[in-house]
C-alpha cells in the first residue's frame, strides 16, 4: 500500500520542481516497498521531465520484464493514465513543457494512443504562448514553440502560417514562403491570409508570381475586396498605373463609402501621373471628404466639375453636398442637389438627402422657421415618391434611408414627436417591404419562464456614450439576465485609449460580446440567432444603420433610451427607457414610445477619474483674475434666441469669461458660431474678444483640469448637458441650468435634483441670468455650492436603484407581453366561434 503521507510530499516535491529531493524519497520507498508500481511511475517522471528519457524507460522497462503478458498489458494501461493525468495536471498549472515532454513520451508505450480533446487542449495552449511571444516580439522563441505543436501534428495549418508570419518578421523569406505554402496545402487558407504569401513573394521580388496567385484569388472570389487591393498595388508599384486603375474601380464598387479612403488616394495619384488632371481632381475630392477635410474637398470637386467631361455620377454629388453640409454651406448644398436631381430626378438618394438638409449653426430664429417647414414639405414628398414595386426600387428605398439621419432636427428645440413618427412610418414601410421576414410580431418563448431572461444590446457608439450604460451590466443581477452586446461601430483596437478600455469594460461585464461588421443583412442574421426576450436600441438617431434597424423586429420586446433623447418614431420600438427625474410631468406626450421613467437617472454611472491640477489658467489661454463661466456645449447645442444671455452676464459682471470649445465638426463651424455670438455682443455695445475665449478640442484629462480651474458651468437652454455635467459634478464645479419642456433639456437639472443642490435651477431665462451673475459676483456663495457638491456628488455615481427599476421593467415588460398576447388569443378564439 501507498502511505498517503509520502504521496503528498512527492507530490509536494513535483509542485515546486525539486526533483533530486523527490527521486531520493521515490528511491527510498521502492526500496520500502518494492511492489508498489505508483512509485516506479513517479521516479520514472521524474527523470523524464528533467528530459532523461532514457532513464525513465530503463526503470519502467524494468516493471514491464517481471510481468506475463496479461500484466504488461494492465500495467501499460495504467501507466498511460498515469502519464494522461499528470500531462492534464502540467496543463492546468501551466507547465506547457513538461505536458509536451509528458504527452509525447505515452506514444513510445503505447503507439496507438489517441485523446484528441487532450491533444487540442495542449495545442491550444502552445499556440496561445507562441502568438504572445510573437506579439512581444520575440519571434524566433515563438517559431520554436509552433516547431514544438508541429512535433504534435504536423498538419496544424494554422501554425504552419503563423510560423510563415514571424519568419517573415524576421526577414527570413524563404523560410515563410516554405511555410505558409504548407498552411495553404494543407487547410486552403481564407483570402486574408493567402495575401500573406503576397507580401512574402514581393518581399522576394516574385512580382510575376504575386500578380498571378492574386489572379487565381479572384477567380476562387470574385468579390475578394483585399485581393483586387493589393493587386492595384502591384501594378501601382510597378508604374502599370492604367492596370492599376483598372483594379482599383473594381474594388471601390466592392466597397462601402466609408472604406474607400485609401483607395480614393492611390486612384488619385494613378489619374495624376498619366495627367489626367480632372479625374485625379476627382478622387483627390472624395479622398480628402473622407479624412474630413471639406473645405480642401470642395476645392477639388469643384475643379473636377468644371473641367470633367461626361456625366457625374450620384455618388460624387452626394459627396460634394455633405461637404457642403459639414462646413455649414446648407444653400450651397440645396443648389447642388438640386441641380443633381435635374439630372437624376428618380434618385431616392439625392431626394433624402435633399430632405435632410439643415443648418449646423443658425444665423436666427426665422431660420430655424423656414428649414423645419422644409425639412416636412420635403418629407411628404419624398414619401409620396417611394415606390416599392420592384426589387430594384426596394434596394433604391433600402440605401437612401442609410443615407442621413434626422439628427440635427432635434437640436431646434422643438416636440419632434410628429415628424420623427412620420420618419419612422416610412422608414417601417421600406423595410417592411425589403425584409418582410423582420418585421413580423415575436411571441415571447414560454422556456423564459425557465430561464434568464436573454437582453440584447445594439449600439454604433459603445465606444463614447457606452459609460452611460456600463453600468446597466455592470450591475446585471446574473441569476435572472444574461446579456447580449452587439457592437456595429467598425470597432478595432487603433481606437484611442479611453474608448478601448471602455470596450474592454463591455467585454468584462457582458455575458456574449459580438463586433459585427459588414451589410445590414449579415447584422440582421446575427441578431436574428440569438433569440432574444428584449433589444435595447440604446441610441436611434445617430448612425443612420441603428436607424433602419429599429424598423425591424429582432425580439418581442424592443426599447431605446435617452442615450440619445428623443423619440425614435418606430412602430417597432415598444418603451422608450428614461429618467424619472428629468422627464417633465407630460412626458408621455413627446414619445411614441410607451415612456418608462426608470428611478433617479436611469442610467448607473461612475464617476469621471479627477486628474491632479498640475495646470494653470494661463495654459489655457484664460486670464488668471477673470470669473471663468465654462460653456462646453457642441455649438450647434447653442440656438440664437439664447446668445443675448452672454452679453446680459457681462454686463453685470466686468470679470466675466466665457470659455467655449472649438466644433469638433471643424474651425468653420466654430467661426460661424462665433460671427453670431459677436453679433450679439456688439448689439449691446460689448467686445465678444474681450469676454469669450475659443479652445481647441483637448483631451479628457486636460478637459478635466479646465473644469477645475472654471468657476461656473453654464448650461445650454434646449438641449442641456448630459456627461459634461457629469464631469462639472465630478469637478464640483457649480451648474446654472434652466430645464425646458423636453427631456433633452432637462438633463442637467436631473443630475442637480439628484445631489440635492437645486440652489442653481432657474425657472426662467432672466433668473438663469441672476443666477450666473450672483454665483460670479458673491465668492462666499459659490464656494457653499461647490462644498455642497463636493459633499454630495456620490449620489450621482454608481446608482443600483435605476438598476433594480430596470430589471423590474423588464421582468413586467415579460409578465405584461404574455398577458397581452393571452388576451389576443382569447379575442382571436371568440371572433373564429
Amino acid at each position: 500500500m501507498i502511505e498517503p503521507q509520502k504521496l503528498e510530499q512527492i507530490k509536494l516535491f513535483f509542485e515546486q520542481e525539486d526533483y533530486e529531493n523527490a527521486i531520493a524519497l521515490l528511491e527510498k520507498c521502492i526500496e520500502e516497498n518494492p511492489d508498489e508500481l505508483t512509485y516506479y511511475w513517479y521516479l520514472g517522471l521524474a527523470y523524464l521531465i528533467q528530459e532523461n528519457e532514457e532513464e525513465a524507460q530503463s526503470i519502467w522497462l524494468s516493471i514491464f520484464l517481471q510481468g506475463n503478458l496479461e500484466e504488461v498489458q494492465q500495467w501499460t494501461i495504467k501507466l498511460t493514465e498515469f502519464l494522461e493525468t499528470n500531462v492534464e495536471e502540467n496543463i492546468a498549472e501551466g507547465k506547457l513543457g513538461n505536458a509536451k515532454i509528458i504527452y509525447e513520451y505515452i506514444f513510445t508505450i503505447n503507439p496507438d494512443y489517441e485523446n484528441p480533446k487532450l491533444l487540442n487542449n495542449l495545442i491550444e495552449l502552445l499556440s496561445d504562448l507562441a502568438d504572445n511571444l510573437s506579439k512581444n516580439n520575440h519571434q524566433e522563441m515563438a517559431i520554436e514553440v509552433y516547431n514544438q505543436i508541429l512535433n504534435l501534428n504536423s498538419n496544424h495549418a494554422m501554425s504552419w502560417y503563423c510560423m510563415a508570419l514571424n519568419y517573415y518578421y524576421l526577414r527570413c523569406y524563404l523560410e515563410a514562403k516554405k511555410a505558409i505554402q504548407k498552411a495553404i496545402k494543407l487547410d486552403n487558407l481564407s483570402i486574408e491570409k493567402r495575401h500573406h504569401l503576397n507580401l512574402i513573394l514581393k518581399e522576394i521580388k516574385n512580382y510575376p508570381s504575386t500578380i498571378e496567385e492574386c489572379k487565381q484569388l479572384i477567380k476562387k472570389e470574385p468579390t475578394s475586396i483585399d485581393t483586387h487591393y493589393y493587386l492595384g498595388n502591384i501594378y501601382f508599384q510597378q508604374g502599370q498605373m492604367e492596370d492599376a486603375i483598372k483594379i482599383y474601380k473594381i474594388a471601390i464598387n466592392l466597397l462601402p463609402i466609408s472604406s474607400r479612403v485609401p483607395i480614393f488616394y492611390k486612384l488619385a495619384t494613378a489619374y495624376k501621373s498619366i495627367e489626367s488632371q480632372s479625374l485625379a481632381a476627382l478622387y483627390f475630392g472624395h479622398f480628402a471628404y473622407s479624412k474630413r477635410q471639406n473645405q480642401a474637398a470642395i476645392s477639388y470637386f469643384e475643379k473636377f466639375l468644371s473641367t470633367q467631361i461626361g456625366e457625374v455620377d450620384v455618388d460624387t454629388y452626394m459627396s460634394i453636398v455633405h461637404c457642403y453640409i459639414l462646413i455649414d454651406q446648407p444653400v450651397s448644398a440645396i443648389t447642388l442637389t438640386e441641380k443633381a436631381l435635374n439630372l437624376f430626378p428618380s434618385s431616392l438618394l439625392l431626394k433624402r438627402l435633399n430632405q435632410v438638409i439643415l443648418p449646423i449653426i443658425y444665423k436666427n430664429t426665422q431660420e430655424i422657421e423656414f428649414y423645419r417647414l422644409r425639412f416636412c414639405q420635403l418629407l411628404n414628398q419624398l414619401i409620396e415618391d417611394t415606390k416599392l414595386n420592384t426589387l430594384e426600387q426596394k434596394q433604391d428605398a433600402i440605401n437612401s434611408v442609410q443615407v442621413a439621419t434626422n439628427f440635427y432636427l432635434g437640436y431646434q428645440g422643438e416636440n419632434d414627436l410628429e415628424i420623427q413618427k412620420r420618419c419612422g412610418n416610412y422608414v417601417y414601410r421600406i423595410t417592411n417591404s425589403t425584409y418582410p421576414q423582420y418585421c413580423q410580431p415575436l411571441p415571447l418563448s414560454q422556456s423564459v419562464r425557465q430561464r434568464k431572461i436573454r437582453i440584447g444590446y445594439i449600439s454604433s457608439h459603445f465606444q463614447g456614450l457606452g459609460e452611460l450604460y456600463l453600468g446597466w451590466i455592470k450591475y446585471c443581477d446574473r441569476n435572472n439576465f444574461e446579456n447580449y452586446i452587439y457592437d456595429i461601430s467598425g470597432y478595432n483596437e487603433n481606437i484611442k485609449k479611453e474608448s478601448l478600455n471602455l470596450t474592454e469594460k463591455f467585454k468584462e461585464y457582458g455575458d456574449h460580446i459580438q463586433f459585427i461588421s459588414g451589410s445590414i443583412d449579415n447584422i440582421c442574421a446575427v441578431l436574428k440567432t440569438d433569440n432574444l426576450d428584449i433589444l435595447i436600441f440604446t441610441e436611434i438617431g445617430l448612425d443612420p444603420s441603428i436607424s433602419l434597424l429599429s424598423c425591424l423586429r429582432f425580439a418581442p420586446i424592443q426599447c431605446t433610451t435617452w442615450g440619445q433623447p428623443i423619440t425614435s418614431g418606430s412602430p417597432t420600438i415598444d418603451y422608450f427607457l428614461s429618467s424619472n427625474l428629468m422627464e417633465a410631468e407630460n412626458g408621455e406626450e413627446h414619445y411614441s414610445e410607451k415612456l418608462v421613467r426608470l428611478p433617479n437617472l436611469g442610467f448607473s454611472i461612475e464617476s469621471s477619474i479627477v486628474p491632479i491640477l498640475n495646470k494653470k489658467r494661463s495654459d489655457f489661454e484664460i486670464r488668471d483674475n477673470s470669473i471663468v463661466y465654462l460653456c462646453c456645449q457642441a455649438m450647434f447645442k447653442y440656438l440664437p434666441q439664447h446668445d443675448y444671455i452672454f452679453p446680459f452676464i457681462a454686463q453685470h459682471n466686468k470679470l466675466a469669461q466665457f470659455v467655449f470649445i472649438d466644433s469638433y465638426l471643424g474651425p468653420v463651424i466654430t467661426n460661424s458660431f462665433k460671427k453670431r455670438i459677436d453679433q450679439t455682443f456688439s448689439e449691446l455695445g460689448l467686445r465678444c474678444e474681450d469676454y469669450c475665449v475659443f479652445l481647441r478640442q483637448m483631451k479628457l484629462d486636460d478637459y478635466l483640469k479646465l473644469n477645475q480651474l472654471a468657476d461656473i458651468f453654464l448650461d445650454s437652454f434646449s438641449w442641456s448637458g448630459g456627461l459634461t455635467t457629469k464631469d462639472a459634478i465630478a469637478c464640483s464645479l457649480p451648474i446654472v441650468t434652466c430645464p425646458g419642456k423636453i427631456m433633452r433639456s432637462r438633463q442637467s437639472y436631473g443630475m442637480l435634483k439628484m445631489i440635492g443642490v437645486t440652489e442653481t435651477i432657474a425657472k426662467t431665462e432672466t433668473e438663469y441670468i441672476e443666477i450666473a451673475v450672483r454665483l460670479g459676483l458673491d465668492h462666499e456663495w459659490r464656494q457653499a455650492v461647490r462644498e455642497k457638491m463636493t459633499a454630495n456628488k456620490h449620489r450621482l455615481f454608481n446608482d443600483r436603484e435605476c438598476i433594480k427599476g430596470l430589471e423590474t421593467f423588464f421582468q413586467e415588460a415579460i409578465h405584461k407581453n404574455f398577458q397581452m398576447n393571452n388576451e389576443l388569443s382569447l379575442v382571436k378564439e371568440n371572433f373564429d366561434k
